[in-house]
C-alpha cells in the first residue's frame, strides 16, 4: 500500500452490500470475504443504529408507557452491532499491528436526550470505544468515538440545522488519512467532535461557501467541549437534578420527549 507521512493511504471502489447487523453470522461472514478480498482492514466506521425507528411513535411519553422493544432496539443496532462488528474486524487489525475503529455517537451520550433509552444506547457507545482502546492498545489500533453537535440529516432524521452525512463522512477520513499518529494517539478512547475536526483539517459542509456553518459548529463544539470536561452529573453527589436540568441542559428535561420532536424524524414514522 502506498504510504505518506505517518499513515497508510489507499482507495478501494465503492462497494454497496446490503448486510443485517442483528444477525452475527451474516457478519461474520460479511468480515471474512471482506478480508479474503482485501488481506487486511484498514478503518472500521460503526455508524449503524435502529433506535430512531422504534422511539419515534412514542414521543411524549415515559421510558415506563413504551414498550421494551424501544429499548431492545436502541441497544441492537447501536452498541451492541458495533461490538459484534468490531470483535469479528479486531483480529485483523491486531494481527496487521494497525488500524482505526470509528464509533458515531451522539449528545444523548453524556446529556439527556429523547428519552431514556437513547441516552443508554449512546453513553455504552462512547463506553465501548475507551474500553476497546484499552485493550487495542498494545497493538498498536485505534479505537475513537465521533460525535456531531446537534444531529445529522438522514434518511431517518432531519434535525434543524444537523450535519449531513457526508460531512460526518469527511470527518471519519480526516481521521484516517490527515491526522498523524501522534494525534490518533492523542484522541484514541476518546470522543472528538466532528466540528474539532473540521477546525483542524479544514472540513467544510457542502455548500458551506463562506465558512459561516463551519463557525457556527465550532462555537457548539467548545460549547459541548466545556460540558464534557467536567465530571458527569451521576457521578456529582452534591448536585441534584434541577440543577442539572438548568444549568447543563439546552432545554427543560420534558422538553426533548415532546410529541413534537417526532415531527424531526419523517423516515422513522409509520405509514
Amino acid at each position: 500500500m502506498p504510504e505518506q507521512g505517518n499513515n497508510l493511504r489507499v482507495r478501494y471502489p465503492e462497494i454497496a452490500k446490503e448486510l443485517d447487523q442483528s444477525d452475527d453470522d451474516q457478519v461474520e461472514k460479511f468480515v471474512s470475504e471482506v478480508v479474503s478480498e482485501h488481506k487486511q482492514i484498514d478503518v472500521l466506521v460503526n455508524s449503524a443504529y435502529g433506535g430512531l425507528i422504534a422511539m419515534t411513535p412514542h414521543f411524549g411519553k415515559p421510558f415506563w408507557e413504551r414498550p421494551i422493544s424501544v429499548y431492545d432496539e436502541a441497544l441492537n443496532i447501536g452498541a451492541r452491532s458495533a461490538y459484534v462488528m468490531s470483535k469479528f474486524v479486531a483480529p485483523i487489525m491486531v494481527e496487521n499491528k494497525s488500524g482505526l475503529i470509528i464509533q458515531t455517537s451522539s449528545t444523548g451520550g453524556y446529556l439527556y436526550l429523547f428519552e431514556a433509552a437513547y441516552g443508554v444506547a449512546h453513553a455504552a457507545i462512547d463506553r465501548l470505544t475507551t474500553d476497546m482502546a484499552i485493550e487495542l492498545e498494545p497493538f498498536n489500533v485505534k479505537s475513537i468515538t465521533l460525535s456531531p453537535v446537534g444531529g445529522c440529516v438522514t434518511e431517518i432524521a432531519s434535525f434543524p440545522d444537523g450535519e449531513s452525512t457526508d460531512f460526518v463522512g469527511k470527518a471519519a477520513v480526516a481521521l484516517a488519512e490527515k491526522a498523524s499518529q501522534e494525534e490518533l494517539k492523542e484522541m484514541n478512547g476518546k470522543l472528538v467532535f466532528t466540528a474539532e475536526l473540521a477546525e483542524k483539517y479544514e472540513i467544510f459542509e457542502n455548500g458551506d461557501t463562506t465558512g459561516e456553518i463551519n463557525a457556527s459548529r465550532i462555537k457548539a463544539a467548545r460549547e459541548m467541549r466545556e460540558v464534557i470536561s467536567k465530571p458527569m452529573f451521576q457521578y456529582q453527589t452534591k448536585r441534584n437534578l434541577l440543577q442539572y436540568n438548568t444549568e447543563t441542559l439546552p432545554f427543560n428535561l420534558s422538553d426533548s420527549n415532546t410529541a413534537e420532536w417526532a415531527d424531526f424524524f419523517p423516515g422513522a414514522k409509520p405509514d
